[in-house]
């Protein structure tokens, strides 16, 4: 009995131990076991990345980028330091050049300042520049004019870019920049005949000092004397008055037999832009021979088409030659030549001072030859009044203004 009692107690403590170890396994199974060691990895991990976390915070502020908040550092340092504002130029002009130009040409100049983009307007006074070529942020180029000669001056200069402008005051000039004229009057007729031309020039915008009238010491007196003596001392006047290295001639009448005379024999070749007549009576006129008495200016310009023998003082052989060929050119230092002058001869259907009227052209082979195109007939204007008359100053206007300085 006490055996079977013993061998029951020995069951029991044997199960007691195994239920005691079985507990122990079980509260530490392998799914508890990891949940409890993730738990206490992860505790363990947060610890430390927090650690780390501090630490590259730490080296954050040091190198002076944001913090991970995305807010500047304290510490006054990295963006503050670098503001998006300062990459942004500033749209203004600092200079252009050149600074001045002729009135009468294009000008082409270069602007420079900051800020400069596609789109960008350039003015001068109120003239608004072509062709604007921007060549960076700080550079840009630009063409302008011409402009009408009223407009010359001091003038301010001002850039567009959408919004945005910025000017230089007074920074271009526009110069007047055409030929000074010289009017030289005809037979028996004053330099004031020149009065009504000369005002609707300076309506155009010539100046005084730009228009000039020579007035001979006699209204009939030789062309020659006129072309030799007085005409070369005068527009030597003019040139070194005015700085011009030319002159336009325009001559009206027996005017034109003077001016031919000094630029072919006195020294005028290299002085004449544009030579402009107006019913020149370049080849004489039968209406002087019947004033033969009316002064020697008159007798050289009879017979009309004067031969060697015919012509008095040589005036009309000297400067056309024989009439009834090409032996001489009447037209000579001209552009066609390789010469400077640009020649023009006008002559009009009513004339009743030079008959014919085809004795007012140039460049004849023949007698009667008006069809170089230098000469121009006009309809319906008098002899007189050719220098007085409206449509025959805007001929006058287009042929002078052809040609000056700024495109010579």
């Amino acid at each position: 009995m006490h055996h079977t009692i013993w061998r029951s107690a020995g069951w029991i403590a044997v199960l007691a131990g195994v239920f005691a170890l079985l507990s122990c396994g079980g509260s530490g199974g392998d799914d508890d076991d990891d949940t409890a060691l993730g738990d206490d990895d992860t505790s363990g991990g947060d610890t430390d990345i927090d650690d780390d976390t501090a630490a590259d915070d730490d080296q954050a502020d040091d190198d002076g980028f944001p913090d991970d908040d995305g807010f500047p550092d304290d510490d006054g340092g990295g963006d503050d330091d670098i503001s998006d504002d300062d990459s942004i130029e500033p749209f203004s002009l600092a200079d252009i050049q050149p600074s001045e130009g002729g009135a009468s040409a294009v000008t082409e100049v270069t602007l420079t300042g900051s800020g400069f983009d596609g789109g960008l307007r350039v003015f001068v006074g109120g003239v608004e520049a072509t062709g604007v070529n921007v060549l960076s942020s700080s550079e840009a180029r630009a063409a302008f004019g011409p402009v009408e000669l009223t407009d010359r001056g001091v003038k301010d200069v001002r850039i567009e870019l959408g919004d945005e402008q910025s000017a230089l005051p007074g920074a271009f000039t526009f110069y007047f920049d055409e030929d000074p004229i010289v009017f030289v009057h005809g037979y028996v007729v004053p330099a004031s005949e020149w009065n009504e031309m000369k005002n609707r020039f300076r309506a155009l915008g010539y100046p005084d000092d730009a228009l000039w009238a020579v007035r001979f010491s006699s209204v009939i007196q030789s062309s020659r004397i006129n072309g030799r003596d007085e005409l070369p001392p005068y527009v030597d006047d003019v040139l070194a008055s005015t700085g011009a290295d030319k002159v336009d001639i325009v001559a009206h009448s027996m005017g034109g037999l003077s001016t031919r005379l000094w630029i072919k024999f006195y020294g005028g070749e290299d002085k004449v832009r544009d030579y402009v007549s107006l019913s020149g009576t370049h080849h004489g006129t039968i209406m002087s021979c019947l004033i033969p008495w009316l002064g020697e200016g008159s007798a050289e310009t009879c017979p009309a088409y004067a031969d060697e023998a015919d012509s008095v003082n040589a005036v009309q052989w000297d400067l056309n030659g024989d009439p009834d060929s090409a032996d001489v050119d009447e037209t000579p230092f001209g552009v066609e030549d390789g010469g400077d002058i640009y020649w023009s001869a006008l002559r009009t259907d009513a004339d009743i001072i030079d008959v014919p009227s085809h004795t007012c052209c140039l460049n004849q082979s023949f007698r009667g030859d008006c069809s170089d195109p230098i000469n121009i007939e006009v309809h319906g204007v008098g002899h007189i009044e050719m220098a007085r008359d409206p449509g025959v100053f805007e001929i006058v206007r287009d042929l002078v203004r052809a040609h000056n300085v700024s495109h010579p």
